[in-house]
């Protein structure tokens, strides 16, 4: 693929040329390891890829405000040399009700699809949250 028909800033913005080479931007995140092979850490936005699949994190969450006694939600994705990426659910619960793991993965089976389902579930009184009262995804990250 040479770019987007008849849309050059798209084109701009998707291809990067390096000694007259054209590369496709594909948000992957990537290390180099010292024996030379790449590494996929992650995707530019909060997805990852998982058995194949892209995974918008953000679905997850949304999923798991459906149930009715989750408070607050986040999700983080970990490297895990084995399967690639793991999928960590942090959840708050309302007034303390704090449901059993098996009960969180069932009602994730019967919302979303296999792939997108956390492996971990912690639960947390609240989660922690930046200076602007946001969801401190870095801390979460660190806690693991």
């Amino acid at each position: 693929m040479q770019g987007y028909w008849n849309l050059p800033e798209q084109t701009g913005r998707a291809f990067w040329g390096a000694s007259g080479e054209r590369w496709y931007r594909t948000g992957d995140i990537i290390v180099e390891e010292p024996d030379g092979d790449y590494v996929l850490i992650g995707l530019r936005d909060r997805m990852v890829k998982r058995r194949g699949y892209r995974v918008e994190l953000g679905e997850i969450e949304a999923a798991l405000y459906r149930h009715p006694t989750v408070k607050e939600a986040a999700v983080i994705a970990l490297a895990d040399p084995d399967s690639g990426v793991r999928i960590r659910a942090f959840v708050s619960c309302q007034d303390g009700k704090r449901p059993s793991i098996i009960e969180m993965k069932q009602f994730c089976m019967g919302i979303l699809p296999p792939y997108m389902i956390p492996d971990l579930f912690s639960f947390k009184d609240s989660l922690p949250k930046t200076s602007t009262d946001k969801i401190d995804y870095q801390t979460l990250k660190e806690s693991h």
